[in-house]
């Protein structure tokens, strides 16, 4: 495994834990009006009653968001194998539901959760290919060496 590959984690990681913590700056991202956007545009649609749902709840949202986000940026900069696979899996999960819910209203987030979803797809393919199944060797004596 390359260090290159670490490096594109760490960086998903901690972009992951800044778009976490933005969710509690509507300066930055306004959950709230998302949500009310989506919910408009969305009416008359199989998901209508589901985003209804969300958009009644944008506090909770928030948080269920912002704590998923800062979680899987630092499971992927601890670097634990179950836990960053796991938190790829999660987010790719999350990507699509935000994909779903917001393209109506925001189609733009095709293009940067993309981005997101391929790297998740590249980290989680390395991952399943690697004999160590890391990208680095964890830091500290070996096992050998204790």
């Amino acid at each position: 495994m390359t260090g290159r590959n670490l490096i594109l984690q760490r960086i998903v990681g901690a972009l992951y834990i800044l778009a976490g913590i933005g969710k509690f700056f509507p300066q930055l991202e306004s959950v709230e009006g998302r949500l009310d956007d989506a919910s408009e545009a969305n009416q008359g649609t199989v998901i209508s009653g589901f985003v209804d749902w969300l958009d009644g709840h944008p506090t909770g949202v928030m948080w269920f968001v912002a704590v998923a986000m800062v979680a899987a940026g630092v499971a992927l900069l601890w670097n634990r194998r179950g836990l960053v696979i796991a938190a790829l899996y999660g987010q790719l999960l999350m990507l699509v539901m935000f994909v779903i819910i917001l393209v109506s209203s925001v189609p733009q987030i095709l293009v940067m959760d993309a981005a997101f979803f391929a790297a998740a797809i590249y980290l989680l393919y390395r991952y399943h290919s690697s004999p160590g199944g890391r990208f680095a060797a964890p830091s500290g004596p070996t096992r050998e060496a204790r």
